[in-house]
């Protein structure tokens, strides 16, 4: 039986000169079970600190999973709660499982690079 090597979570959040206050989460590598608490606890730091925008930089997620969802969802109601706009670049695996769960998108848009995160959320200001 062949062992399947785990790919840590890496969870960087990232300062943008961007209107009033701006920052990027990166994300890279797997967000299961196992890694997802990494991801929430950035997420609630992104929610306390009341941004004018954030953009979840997820191109380097690889697989995630149930509880990956979750968390996302979680996450993005908090910082909607505190006023921020969100905006998600989402890895292919990441749009695959959100199409299949949410036929209409769940974030404002679906983008593909952070240059079209920033002209999406200059549109909402």
């Amino acid at each position: 039986m062949l062992e399947r090597e785990f790919t840590k979570l890496q969870a960087d959040i990232e300062e943008l000169w961007h209107g009033q206050g701006a920052a990027v989460l990166r994300l890279v590598g797997e967000i299961d079970i196992a890694t997802v608490d990494r991801m929430r606890e950035a997420l609630a730091k992104l929610a306390e600190r009341h941004l004018t925008d954030v953009i979840i930089d997820a191109t380097g997620v690889t697989f995630m999973d149930s509880t990956g969802l979750h968390a996302l969802v979680e996450g993005k109601r908090h910082i909607h709660e505190d006023g921020s706009n969100i905006v998600l670049i989402a890895s292919p695996n990441v749009r695959r499982v959100l199409e299949l769960i949410f036929p209409d998108p769940l974030f404002a848009a679906r983008v593909s690079t952070i240059e079209e995160a920033l002209a999406t959320l200059s549109q909402s200001e």
